[in-house]
């Protein structure tokens, strides 16, 4: 997806109204402000930050001392159009940016996939290393193989992860899962069909690779707000779900 321009653009197009991501953006707010009551001064870091919604979200909210690197140039252009701090940096090196600044929270949402065991480890050892005292790191990845589908492809993905990989990322950088949770889980047989269905087509030649792109796309008011509705549900219920597309930690 680094050198995909038209994801970038999907992205930066719905980022701010999606469901999905909303959801996301509400699930980080929700543990820094936990943590961090009403305190707005704190720094905050959101590595691989993609096209900057959840900086802007950030933003928004008060959270003026945040700030974002991506690989990507095309990331980096359009979170310049938003009017955010966001510059060059590699989940690979993330010592290299802005070497020496430590931060209270570090953020790193759907980024990791892109690199293997030992690269990952590394990149929670150096978000350690970078971490104020009284700090801690969230973590989104998709989970679950069952999910994979044409989204994967688009974005480059060759794997989805379970809890018990991030346990063991977790201990070998010398952090702790403090929190977690698999989500959406009350949407995940519509979209387990979903995928399968994308998996069918993709084995039968129905979609060829050329035509592939994400699931990055607004549905319209009407399903987004039901979507929206049912997993904002779900947070209150079952603030801690034992299956989902998508898996979120807090890690200190």
């Amino acid at each position: 997806m680094i050198n995909n321009r038209a994801e970038y653009q999907r992205m930066f197009e719905v980022e701010q109204k999606l469901w999905w991501y909303q959801i996301l953006h509400e699930k980080v707010l929700y543990q820094i402000k936990r943590h961090f009551k009403k305190n707005k001064e704190i720094t905050i870091l959101d590595a691989a930050c993609g096209t900057g919604g959840l900086l802007s979200f950030f933003q928004t909210n008060g959270y003026r001392q945040s700030i974002g690197f991506d690989y990507s140039q095309h990331a980096i252009e359009f979170s310049k159009e938003r009017n955010l701090n966001v510059s060059f940096g590699d989940l690979k090196n993330v010592n290299a940016f802005r070497e020496g600044q430590t931060f209270d929270v570090i953020c790193c949402n759907d980024a990791l996939y892109f690199l293997d065991d030992e690269e990952i480890i590394n990149a929670l050892k150096s978000f350690k290393k970078r971490l104020n005292t009284d700090g801690f790191i969230l973590i989104n990845i998709h989970a679950h193989e069952a999910f994979s589908g044409t989204h994967d492809v688009a974005v480059g993905s060759s794997r989805r992860f379970v809890l018990r990989d991030f346990a063991g990322y977790a201990k070998a950088a010398g952090l702790k899962i403090d929190n977690h949770t698999y989500w959406p889980f009350f949407l995940s047989l519509p979209i387990w069909l979903v995928r399968k269905w994308q998996r069918y087509q993709m084995r039968s030649g129905k979609i060829k690779n050329d035509d592939l792109h994400s699931d990055v796309s607004y549905p319209g008011n009407f399903i987004n707000g039901i979507l929206k509705t049912i997993t904002d549900i779900e947070n209150v219920f079952l603030p801690t779900a034992p299956f989902g597309s998508s898996l979120f930690l807090v890690l200190k």
